[in-house]
């Protein structure tokens, strides 16, 4: 059980790194005549790293006895390994993909805004269809 919770605590920390990450380096947000800038991922991405580590958390340590794939706890690893390819493709996206110019005076970080945003929906997708795949796959054994 101790290095199953190895395995949340992996997949939660790459989710945090990357989000360090794309605060620290990615494309800023630039508008008006005297430029103001703003870190659009360091004011957002905070929120979105926390939406995905509760949905980590929640498919693998707070899962209920009752619920369909409860005890999986051989797919955690499986999880990590998805998760953590999701959010490093976000960060990759985000630092990659340059700023949208708007006229001569805003240029707006797209990618950096919406890739953690997908990141956060996808996780949940992804943790659940992991899990409760174990599960059915080893109830066919039994």
């Amino acid at each position: 059980m101790q290095t199953n919770n190895s395995w949340v605590y992996v997949t939660v920390g790459i989710i945090w790194i990357t989000v360090v990450f794309t605060s620290l380096a990615s494309p800023e947000l630039v508008f008006g005549d005297e430029p103001q800038i703003v870190n659009a991922a360091a004011v957002a991405n905070w929120f979105w790293g926390l939406l995905g580590s509760v949905f980590v958390l929640r498919s693998t340590v707070f899962r209920r006895p009752h619920e369909a794939g409860y005890g999986q706890d051989d797919a955690w690893s499986w999880v990590a390994i998805a998760v953590g390819g999701i959010w490093v493709a976000a960060m990759l996206v985000s630092l990659a993909v340059p700023a949208v110019s708007v006229g001569d005076t805003i240029e707006v970080p797209v990618a950096t805004i919406v890739a953690p945003i997908v990141a956060a929906a996808l996780t949940p997708y992804a943790a659940e269809f992991l899990i409760e795949g174990f599960a059915a796959r080893n109830a066919s054994r039994k």
